[in-house]
């Protein structure tokens, strides 16, 4: 799907940018064929896909972490695909032609990337795909022979995106409670149990703040986060003005706010 991502990226981009009005100029991706061409009623702005590669210069190594669907994962960095439009423009006088190819390029020379305001939402969770209008001599498509012989200027504008591949590795939740348990080996049915609670203040300010339970005390740190000694049950105090209080609860830490 990414592949219609980029395509609606750019046309939305193209649209705003050029711009191009939806009932006066269509955008299209088809092979510009002369069978194509010669079912076209009104101007159109054809965006041809005709090259698909890995991309080795702007290539990266590593993992990185990230969150999907509320889960934080670690995975491998993306990889990036390097697409190749030939972006040609069709009206049924010379000088239009002209007139809207100049705009096609000034735009695709203005824009190093596509701004966020114009990304289809497939593409939201990855970097912005950059775009460039090849240099000479990186052409590699035969113009003529694509476009079935039609004399007509093109451009070549190349994409750079990174591709989801939907791999990752989940990662363990954020701890948030500590609980120790210690044993007497002379009596196996003796055994005493401590807790630590992790807690947040999500409170301006709060860092430095006294924090109390019934089994001991602590400060919140300049995170704006404690560990206390408490049990399920107990009532948390965080010495603000006013003081603000949290319940324990049997799993996980607390909010305090």
């Amino acid at each position: 799907m990414v592949l219609e991502f980029v395509d609606a990226s750019l046309e939305a981009l193209l649209r705003a940018a050029v711009p191009l009005s939806a009932t006066d100029v269509d955008v299209a991706f088809d092979a510009p064929s002369r069978e194509w061409s010669g079912k076209l009623n009104r101007p159109t702005v054809n965006l041809f896909l005709w090259d698909i590669k890995r991309t080795t210069g702007h290539a990266r190594t590593g993992v990185e972490t990230v969150v999907r669907n509320e889960q934080p994962m670690r995975r491998m960095v993306l990889p990036r695909v390097e697409l190749r439009y030939l972006v040609t423009a069709w009206t049924s006088e010379h000088r239009d032609e002209r007139a809207l190819l100049s705009e096609l390029l000034r735009v695709a020379l203005t824009y190093q990337e596509i701004p966020e305001a114009y990304i289809a939402a497939g593409l939201a969770d990855i970097a912005p795909p950059t775009m460039m209008v090849a240099r000479s001599g990186e052409t590699q498509v035969d113009i003529f022979k694509t476009l079935e012989g039609q004399l007509k200027p093109a451009l070549d504008v190349v994409v750079v995106t990174e591709v989801d591949t939907g791999g990752g590795t989940p990662l363990a939740a954020r701890v948030t409670d500590v609980g120790v348990n210690l044993g007497d080996i002379q009596n196996p049915t003796r055994r005493s149990g401590s807790r630590r609670v992790a807690g947040e203040v999500l409170v301006a300010g709060a860092a430095g703040a006294q924090v109390t339970s019934p089994r001991g005390g602590t400060s919140v740190n300049t995170s704006g986060r404690f560990l206390i000694p408490a049990v399920t049950g107990d009532e948390i105090v965080v010495h603000l003005d006013p003081p603000r209080t949290a319940l324990v609860p049997a799993h996980g830490g607390v909010v305090i706010t």
